[in-house]
């Protein structure tokens, strides 16, 4: 299953090696800087309260292929968001005609459909090889 996954990192090959350790493949890394809905999506997150940094560590946003559900990623402490990659596609569809504040609206109002977790937590992750 294809999703879309914002993790909290030190370092971003940090994420190569977790997902290598779920037997998850990466089959997009910062897709952020490519898909202006996205983009407006994680506007639409900071702008209900999702910090950039959290706990020294920045988000990198993945898109991952694996056998694992959603609601294997959504409880760690390491995970922002996690989100079927055809929900989202569907989603763009949806709104894809749209031009100028109506898509940015559409697209950044998509924030709406997840919870924003403590953004004062600590990220504790432990990766034996991770430098």
């Amino acid at each position: 299953m294809l999703k879309h996954i914002a993790v909290r990192l030190r370092r971003f090959h940090h994420g190569q090696l977790a997902f290598d350790l779920n037997n998850s493949k990466i089959i997009n890394a910062n897709i952020e800087k490519r898909d202006p809905a996205l983009k407006n999506l994680i506007e639409g997150l900071i702008s209900r309260g999702m910090a950039y940094t959290v706990d020294g560590c920045d988000l990198f946003w993945f898109q991952i292929d694996d056998e694992h559900p959603l609601s294997h990623y959504e409880p760690m402490n390491e995970v922002e968001v996690v989100f079927d990659s055809d929900w989202f596609e569907k989603k763009k569809d949806s709104f894809r005609h749209m031009a100028g504040m109506k898509y940015f609206d559409a697209s950044a109002g998509l924030a709406e459909q997840f919870a924003i977790k403590d953004q004062n937590r600590k990220i504790a992750y432990h990766l034996d090889s991770a430098a």
